[in-house]
């Protein structure tokens, strides 16, 4: 067994927790006996430090985790418990409060002795740092006052710092990075993070000391974060895998020691325990998370043996080792022929899983390998064999071309003419430069990179076909030279529009949901902020009118968390949205929608008979407002906007016309997709997610019906709604 004392994780762990406790006994030394910052709720005995160690604690265990590698990283509501500490409790008391409170979340999620040694180190030592500087800055005034404030930001920038510098010094062993560059990586996100988790706990304090009957409304912008952390937390995973799963097709192609490294990539790229393989020679190879790197040779296990004949994918949860709780093998097959079974396990861990999706990911994936492992044992044979290397390549979802040594295209697959929407007539004979239209972009020089002594190389450009439509590509280039002359090199092209707009989306997303967060929160700190210096003095009338006000941004909070959590439960060709159907009055729901609106602005042309349609009332009412609302947002604030119903067949149509701006005819169908935003999200002039005509469409298509746009830029636009009617 390895000396612990020379293990390098343990080395650092030592050194996190001696840097812990020596800051704690500082803290303890320097301010004494110290009051707290904030005067607190008057809890009789120690009673205020129990409820804020439990608090603390339940923040610790609300975790969102994201993969770098083979390591994870746990971010948590943690540091905003701890501002609530350290601003309502003695310095002792709340460093008692916070090491108590991790201690027993590390009890109750069962972490690893050294994982919890080192969350106990960094946590000690940074919310020392938070401490000292909250109490040197701020003071003990026993309200919030900006000195008090400036303490806490600067503490709580510092208590990230110093807990992602611990934190990467350990990332770094373990992925082999330098902690410098983790460090930058993840900066950003812990800064957002830090003001988040500051906000919040802030809020709560006030809320607690001035407002507690508010202090349910302080969940919803913990819920926004927590939500959008675990937004960019998933995408981190994507992109993880993302990038793992092209150094596996890089592997497939290069084909060289090509089943080890497909078990190290594919054990990474699915966060798996185990990646086995075996083939027809009664062998098994094994790579495991405890020795990632390394690939070992042994019988076949028992669960196993009768698995080897394998037709489909299959998930085994019986018959396993006592350690390992789920299996998924696969088929290595190719050509209708069986080489034998591939396999992932994960053992008791917590969070660890294999899905469906995954099955659907990792079946190509061993075919890839069965196929590779095919090509290695007949190269020469198939380089002769131009048909089938043609249906193979033909076969592919992502554009292949084969470039002979004068830098001419002399094959291609279907995939790549769909790419960039050329009949395949005008691409052989051509070169890159002619079909792929980077521009005056520095790409231009970067479609032929290979040479001799770098003849496998990957890179991204961005084109503009013939169509105006522009795309993002990957393309990995694997070239063979005879000397210093090419002979042929091969290009594998992925289009990454998709991953690029995921990302502009996602940052969209965050810029809107900040900008939708902090528009109710600022009136609702202000009038808090009123209440607590001159509410006494305040008219009953005028103390009313602020609690109103108060209540009503906390219900537009609500209300945009609703709309979060409901499009977090809509896909984007697939959704199960509960609706309750009956026949209702078209007419009476219409009409209720513009009164309640009461602007002067709406001009109604409405039957006076009842039209009856199957319906969700509630739900119409919500899509029949989101369109009439949107067309008062968006146009101008003394045009009309029209509100038209009348049956038609089977069918009831309602119309909503405006005299807005209009939408430009490239957005026409993106109004209707997740989160999209016609004006820029950092600097729109108008409220909103970017959610409600999403949710609006998938409303009324699961109650049988649609929404369809026509727009004219600089005439209006005219939203139609239809239902079916009772028959």
């Amino acid at each position: 067994m390895r000396d612990a004392t020379r293990d390098p994780i343990v080395y650092r762990v030592a050194a996190v927790v001696t840097l812990g406790a020596g800051l704690i006994i500082l803290t303890a030394w320097r301010l004494g006996e110290r009051t707290s910052v904030l005067d607190g709720p008057d809890l009789p005995g120690p009673w205020l430090p129990i409820v804020l160690t439990v608090a603390t604690c339940m923040a610790e265990l609300a975790v969102v985790r994201v993969r770098h590698g083979n390591a994870v990283e746990e971010l948590t509501m943690y540091e905003a418990a701890l501002i609530i500490d350290v601003l309502l409790l003695p310095p002792h008391q709340a460093i008692l409060a916070a090491t108590a409170g991790l201690v027993a979340a590390s009890v109750l999620q069962r972490r690893p002795l050294v994982k919890a040694l080192f969350n106990l180190g960094s946590y000690s030592a940074a919310v020392s740092a938070l401490i000292l500087t909250v109490y040197v800055v701020g003071g003990t005034p026993g309200v919030i006052d900006l000195p008090v404030l400036l303490g806490v930001g600067g503490g709580a920038l510092l208590f990230t710092a110093i807990n992602l510098a611990c934190l990467a010094q350990i990332l770094g062993v373990m992925t082999g990075k330098s902690p410098l560059k983790i460090i930058v990586a993840e900066s950003r996100l812990s800064a957002f993070m830090a003001i988040g988790t500051t906000a919040a706990g802030l809020t709560i304090v006030e809320m607690l000391l001035n407002a507690p009957l508010l202090l349910p409304a302080a969940a919803m912008p913990s819920l926004a974060l927590t939500y959008a952390y675990r937004t960019a937390a998933h995408e981190a995973d994507q992109r993880a895998r993302s990038a793992v799963l092209l150094q596996l097709s890089q592997a497939l192609a290069e084909r060289a020691d090509l089943v080890r490294r497909f078990l190290l990539l594919a054990r990474e790229a699915f966060d798996a325990d185990l990646a086995v393989v075996v083939l027809d020679d009664d062998v098994a190879l094994t790579v495991d998370s405890a020795t990632p790197d390394t690939v070992t040779t042994g019988p076949v296990p028992a669960h196993l043996s009768s698995l080897r004949h394998l037709q489909k994918p299959t998930f085994v949860s019986t018959g396993l080792p006592a350690d390992i709780r789920l299996l998924l093998a696969v088929p290595v097959r190719t050509g209708g022929a069986s080489l034998g079974v591939a396999a992932l396990a994960v053992r008791n861990r917590r969070g660890a899983r294999l899905t469906t999706g995954d099955a659907a990911l990792f079946a190509p994936l061993a075919s890839a390998l069965a196929a590779a492992m095919r090509g290695a044992q007949h190269l020469d044979r198939l380089t002769t064999e131009t048909s089938k290397l043609h249906a193979i390549v033909d076969q592919s979802t992502e554009g292949i071309v084969v470039i002979d040594g004068a830098g001419t295209i002399q094959l291609h697959n279907q995939a790549f003419t769909e790419l960039i929407a050329l009949p395949a007539a005008d691409i052989t004979g051509r070169s890159l430069a002619d079909l792929l239209d980077v521009g005056d972009r520095p790409e231009t020089d970067l479609l032929m990179p290979v040479t001799p002594r770098q003849p496998k190389v990957p890179m991204e450009i961005t084109i503009t076909r013939h169509d105006g439509q522009e795309r993002h590509l990957r393309l990995a280039h694997s070239a063979v030279f005879d000397g210093d002359d090419l002979v042929r090199d091969v290009v594998v092209i992925t289009d990454l529009t998709r991953e690029y707009r995921a990302e502009r989306l996602k940052s969209d997303f965050i810029a809107t949901v900040s900008h939708e967060l902090r528009t109710p929160l600022t009136p609702i700190i202000g009038y808090l902020d009123l209440l607590r210096n001159r509410g006494d003095l305040m008219p009953p009338a005028k103390r009313a009118g602020a609690l109103d006000l108060i209540a009503d941004r906390a219900s537009h909070m609500s209300r945009l968390v609703e709309d979060l959590l409901l499009a977090s439960r809509v896909g984007d060709t697939e959704f199960a949205l509960q609706v309750s159907l009956g026949t209702h009055d078209m007419a009476a729901i219409v009409r209720q929608v513009t009164e309640d609106l009461a602007s002067a602005r709406i001009v109604t042309d409405l039957p006076d008979d009842p039209i009856p349609v199957q319906c969700d009332p509630g739900r119409t009412v919500q899509v029949a407002a989101n369109l009439i609302g949107n067309a008062l947002k968006y146009s101008p604030e003394n045009a009309r906007v029209e509100v038209t119903l009348r049956p038609d067949g089977d069918r009831a149509v309602l119309q909503v016309v405006d005299h807005g701006p209009g939408i430009p005819s490239d957005h026409l169908e993106k109004v209707f997709e997740k989160f999209h935003r016609v004006e820029d999200p950092m600097t729109m002039k108008t409220g909103g997610t970017g959610l409600g005509l999403f949710i609006a469409q998938r409303l009324s298509q699961a109650m049988g019906g649609d929404i369809t746009l026509v727009s004219t830029v600089g005439a209006g636009c005219t939203f139609t709604f239809t239902l079916p009617t009772e028959t």
